[in-house]
């Protein structure tokens, strides 16, 4: 059975059909009549016939539903649970030094020689897929992972041994990633609704300042966006994030829609996706050892040497896999000297790349260090796994406002406060109301029980006016709703 991806067109009541039919010849521009109320459509109907519509058309984006993605999770843990020992071992590893969007090199992960049967146990099982570039026959190319994999067990370090009391020389702390990830989340949802443009010589025009400066409900203290404090640190971290592009002729400023994954879940979980996304990739594998360093110090520091040699003495691997050659342990073999792995080359290698990633972390605000000590943060500890403080109530009146204090919510929901509603006042506690053309601008990529789902989580209690409207302007929104991307079963 093949598959292949298509743009629906579905309406609330078939008779809308024929309300459509009167425009055009329906016939022409439909590909397949999946039901009643469904249609395939060719290209030509977006293109064609949607501007032609009285009242307009809602275009959605498919996506998988929460059902589907739990099924395949599901599925997997049983394939995972039958796993053998040394199949699981390599996936973990895999798992580890994945970069981003999953992809992993083989020659980061295992030895290709010695594990080459888990690998292709797991390529068998489709847990790991061959990229159409890789060097599949000697298993040291390039693979990607399942993207429904269940992340792997934490590694259970034990740094009590590098545990110390703070020094008087610490750094001074830098601003920490939370508040900051609340502001790329309000800049980066301004963006994707405010059409802001860029000069030729790459600032943002004055007129799409305005634009932004009011959909903010801020004045920004330098005039500019991009050099005002706040905005224009948010503005610097969305581009070192990559997820800020500019089209070559348009010059519109456009937000990678992956932002929404990396603000995704709890404050934590944001704030561990955003570290991830500024250190570089090779770095990544030390983070689960800084952050336990850091949750097992508390308020106090950690001696650095120690740390790398309680990290040597527990993880070996955490950095390079071993490469097993005539019965000695080597790093990966990529040239004609191979290296050995002993104390010397932790030393040269290892050591070096934790003083890089310990140093980046302070830079990014989650450590402060002095020579041969660091500790975590107040952002660094809650990252670490501090217990937070309880997040206070936003309060939503019958009159369509809501009322959102500081840490109420989380930057995935600011995001989505940011579109789905307007912000009045941004001020200590910020005041947004809810509106239709915000709303249905959402719908596009979300579904309207979301919105409800995000105000009854925060909210002591949710008016029931507010849940009737946004429920009315969702149904009037989705009189006829274009989906594109679905995947359609069936022959060609």
């Amino acid at each position: 059975m093949s598959r292949r991806v298509v743009t629906v067109c579905a309406v609330q009541d078939p008779a809308i059909w024929e309300e459509i039919a009167a425009l055009c010849d329906l016939e022409l521009h439909t590909d397949t009549v999946l039901s009643p109320t469904e249609r395939a459509v060719h290209r030509s109907f977006e293109t064609d016939v949607v501007p032609t519509i009285p009242g307009g058309v809602l275009t959605r984006y498919a996506r998988r539903s929460v059902q589907e993605i739990a099924q395949s999770r599901d599925a997997l843990r049983q394939t995972l649970d039958k796993m053998r020992s040394d199949v699981r071992r390599t996936l973990e590893s895999a798992q580890r030094h994945a970069l981003d969007d999953g992809i992993v090199f083989g020659v980061h992960a295992w030895d290709p020689e010695h594990d080459a049967p888990a690998v292709r146990a797991l390529v068998g099982a489709e847990l790991l897929m061959p990229m159409p570039d890789g060097d599949t026959l000697a298993y040291a190319g390039r693979y990607r992972l399942n993207p429904d994999l269940p992340s792997p067990p934490p590694v259970p370090y034990d740094f009590s041994e590098a545990v110390m009391e703070r020094t008087d020389d610490l750094s001074s702390p830098l601003p920490g990633p939370i508040q900051l990830l609340q502001d790329i989340a309000t800049l980066a949802s301004c963006l994707t609704v405010v059409p802001a443009k860029r000069t030729l010589a790459g600032t943002i025009t004055v007129a799409s300042e305005k634009q932004l400066s009011t959909r903010l409900a801020y004045v920004p203290s330098a005039g500019a966006i991009e050099k005002d404090h706040r905005w224009g640190r948010a503005f610097r971290a969305l581009s070192a994030l990559g997820v800020i592009h500019t089209d070559a002729v348009s010059r519109r400023i456009e937000i990678d829609v992956g932002l929404e994954a990396t603000l995704s879940g709890t404050t934590v979980d944001a704030t561990d996706r955003f570290v991830h996304r500024l250190l570089d990739r090779d770095m990544h594998v030390l983070l689960p050892a800084i952050r336990s360093s850091i949750a097992q110090a508390g308020d106090g520091a950690i001696d650095e040497m120690i740390f790398s040699e309680v990290l040597r003495d527990q993880h070996r691997d955490v950095l390079f896999p071993t490469w097993t050659r005539d019965g000695r342990d080597w790093y990966p073999v990529l040239g004609d000297h191979p290296t050995p792995k002993d104390d010397a080359g932790w030393e040269m290698l290892e050591e070096t790349l934790i003083g890089k990633a310990l140093d980046r972390c302070r830079r990014i605000g989650l450590i402060q260090r002095a020579p041969g000590v660091f500790c975590g943060t107040e952002d660094g500890r809650r990252w670490a796994g501090a217990p937070p403080q309880p997040a206070p109530p936003i309060w939503v009146s019958s009159d369509l406002e809501i009322l959102v204090p500081p840490d109420a919510i989380t930057p995935w929901e600011r995001y989505q406060f940011e579109r789905f509603a307007a912000c009045l006042q941004r001020d200590t506690v910020d005041r947004y109301a809810l509106r239709k053309t915000d709303l249905v601008r959402w719908l596009s990529t979300h579904d309207v029980g979301e919105a409800i789902e995000i105000l009854k989580r925060r909210a002591p209690s949710l008016p029931l006016t507010v849940v009737e409207a946004l429920q009315l302007w969702a149904e009037s929104a989705s009189r006829i709703v274009l989906t594109r991307g679905v995947l359609l079963a069936g022959p060609r």
